[in-house]
């Protein structure tokens, strides 16, 4: 009950808030209504002319297949009556009456004349027919496999004597057409009844298409009334006429014109199995006389134009047998096309509904108009409520890059104090090495002199020499205190250059040598420049202009260089390396890794250090995010994506910019541009986010 009450509840709020659309509703509903009510009485109008225009082709079809067969049949009786009229016909007689009918009718495929011949009359016959050039004459039947062996001994023979046909077949002459069974109950039933007989469908022996065998008997003058089998004495002979249906049929289809209408012609008088003679079929514009097609499709006899099967079915006679005609609409006979009217009609009745319901709709606009401004309400707040957002993750965008400067600074802290601590006792070993280096080439040149003094020690003295080596120990001792001296001054020297990247001493803007600090970068950089196993090291070639003193915060800028320098030897290790599936690392020997760094001065007031390498370059896609936070495209846990946005701040910091020219295998390189002299209004703590790129 409850849920009843809920449902109904719900629906009249539904109701209720669309209350005003009620109207257009039922404009809508009422027009669409009488639109398609006036359609469905003008396509069951259009249904019934259409069923009467099928009758009446089904009608013309009947009548102009009779016609067609009958022409045939009427050739048999002027053929007979020209037998009556003549007292003799010979063979010559019998093809020239014969053969221009053939010539006009392609649906006759031979006419033959047959003579009855009793047993005891066969072999004097057969004498004289041998006798009119036909040496080999024999009366003969054929075998199922086609063979023509002699006929079998019976009390009668009706061999054919004459055959005319377009292809002239002279070894017809003397098959006895009473052996066939295809033919024989036609024959018979034409011989004892004096009438014309038709055979059911049989199969032409030279095209094995589908035939039709028709006897006429021809009387002698002197028959008698009954003309059974008492009177055959009396019969003349029987004229034989072979047709091919299918050439019978298509004749009579030339004035037609049979647009998707399909057909089926059947023999009512043959056994079921043997009715079907001939199919059409509309789509194909052809005849089909395969028996696998001779059942309809029932679809279509469930039709309206078909419901009831008889009113498509048509009978008519061939001879003394029956035909049945099945005329079926084909596909697409009852299509769209042939209701034009009727969906004329609903169109233009559901365009005038359409209309009237628009302008119905129109009036309603002002409360339209309404809702839109509610709508337009929501949208504000929803984009207020996506900048507040867009400004949170800016917020935290900037905690990230704060809590990165924060890192460099306290490294730089962190190096600076190492070089402190690491430059007092190098300076202490140096300057002590310079005295050891005197006192003891003091001692080697007091040895010497003892021993040119005393030239034969005692025994004990050269068994001292002896252990100790002392010819190796004069010799390498100098090298040994050279090398620690060259140590110290490399320690030395990496010292300096930790100081001189980090800066920490000078907080303010200085005129520096920016030469100076690429190469402190390169030296702390050194370890991954020099060769390893299988990879032969990074080539750093400088290209160095002649650079005043620039104006900046040297440990920024150091900074930008070593983010990008960086990012260069990573890419070259990439390139060069390839990681095998036991996880060792394989280096490709043809590839050579080069970094070029490149100063100039571009003005009076600018410089440029370009940083290239020949690594495999970057897409588009990729250039357009180069400088976005967080955005990296090394394996997770080897890059934060916040190196070259930290770097395009720092050069933007400097008034300078930041730009990248790169394509797919070629390499990239990377333009840092900055002012010799700041602008005197740019503060210290000035720093801009990076929101644009300059591309080359």
């Amino acid at each position: 009950m409850n849920v009843a009450s809920n449902w109904f509840n719900s629906l009249t709020e539904s109701l209720l808030s669309h209350r005003r659309y009620i109207p257009a509703a039922l404009t809508l509903c009422t027009g669409t209504s009488l639109s398609l009510a006036a359609a469905a009485v003008v396509w069951h109008s259009e249904n019934q002319r259409m069923q009467a225009e099928f009758h009446q082709q089904a009608d013309r079809l009947n009548v102009a297949l009779q016609q067609s067969i009958n022409k045939n049949l009427e050739f048999l009786y002027s053929l007979e009556g020209f037998y009556r009229a003549s007292t003799e016909v010979s063979r010559q007689d019998f093809k020239q009456f014969v053969h221009p009918a053939l010539a006009r009718n392609a649906a006759i495929h031979s006419v033959n004349w047959i003579r009855r011949v009793p047993a005891a009359q066969k072999a004097a016959y057969e004498r004289t027919i041998r006798a009119e050039d036909f040496p080999a004459f024999q009366i003969y039947e054929r075998t199922p496999d086609k063979k023509q062996v002699k006929a079998k001994v019976r009390s009668e023979y009706f061999p054919i004597i004459y055959r005319e046909a377009l292809e002239e077949d002279n070894k017809v002459i003397g098959f006895d057409v009473a052996s066939s069974p295809d033919r024989k109950a036609a024959l018979e039933k034409s011989v004892n009844t004096g009438k014309i007989a038709a055979s059911a469908r049989i199969r032409l022996v030279s095209n094995n298409q589908p035939g039709l065998q028709v006897f006429l008997p021809v009387p002698s003058r002197t028959t008698s009334a009954d003309n059974s089998v008492n009177g055959r004495q009396n019969l003349m002979g029987v004229i034989a006429g072979l047709f091919q249906i299918t050439s019978m049929v298509d004749s009579s289809l030339e004035s037609l014109n049979l647009d998707k209408i399909n057909f089926y012609l059947y023999d009512n008088s043959a056994i079921e199995k043997e009715r079907f003679l001939v199919r059409y079929d509309s789509q194909a514009k052809q005849l089909i006389d395969n028996p696998k097609h001779e059942k309809p499709e029932l679809a279509n006899l469930r039709g309206k134009i078909c419901q009831d099967p008889s009113a498509c079915t048509r009978l008519f006679n061939v001879a003394d047998r029956q035909w049945r005609l099945l005329v079926l609409p084909g596909k697409g006979y009852n299509s769209m096309s042939t209701h034009q009217g009727s969906l004329a009609i609903g169109a233009i009745g559901l365009l005038m509904t359409g209309g009237l319901t628009i302008y119905l709709l129109m009036s309603l606009e002002r409360t339209a108009k309404v809702e839109q401004q509610v709508y337009d309400r929501t949208i504000q707040l929803k984009q207020r409520t996506a900048e507040l957002e867009t400004a949170l993750k800016n917020l935290q965008e900037a905690q990230f890059q704060l809590i990165q400067t924060e890192k460099m600074s306290s490294l730089g802290q962190l190096v600076a104090g190492v070089a402190h601590e690491i430059n007092n006792p190098v300076n202490f070993i140096s300057g002590n090495l310079i005295h050891t280096g005197e006192y003891t080439q003091s001692l080697l040149e007091l040895v010497e002199i003892y021993q040119q003094q005393y030239p034969n020690p005692t025994p004990e003295v050269q068994a001292k020499q002896k252990e100790i080596d002392w010819e190796f120990i004069s010799e390498d001792l100098p090298k040994i205190l050279k090398s620690m001296n060259m140590g110290a001054e490399r320690i030395r020297q990496i010292v300096l250059s930790l100081r001189n990247f980090s800066r920490l001493d000078e907080a303010e803007m200085k005129s520096v040598d920016i030469h100076q600090g690429i190469d402190s970068t390169l030296m702390i950089l050194d370890s991954r420049l020099k060769p390893q196993l299988g990879f032969p090291g990074i080539q750093v070639i400088k290209e160095y202009g002649n650079l005043p003193l620039v104006e900046c915060w040297a440990g920024q800028l150091n900074q930008v260089f070593m983010n990008v320098l960086s990012n260069a030897i990573d890419v070259l290790h990439e390139q060069r390396s390839h990681i095998l599936p036991n996880g060792k690392t394989l280096y490709d020997s043809a590839f050579l890794p080069r970094i070029r760094i490149r100063t100039e001065l571009l003005s009076s007031n600018c410089v440029c250090v370009r940083i290239a390498d020949n690594g495999a370059g970057m897409t588009e896609n990729v250039k357009k995010r180069l400088f976005d936070p967080f955005f990296t495209t090394k394996p997770v846990g080897k890059g934060t994506g916040l190196g070259l946005s930290i770097g395009y701040q720092i050069v933007d910091k400097h008034q300078g910019s930041l730009r990248c020219v790169s394509a797919p295998g070629e390499g990239t390189e990377f333009w840092i541009e900055v002012p010799v002299r700041q602008q005197p209004e740019q503060s210290v703590s000035k720093v801009l986010p990076a929101v644009g790129v300059s591309w080359n």
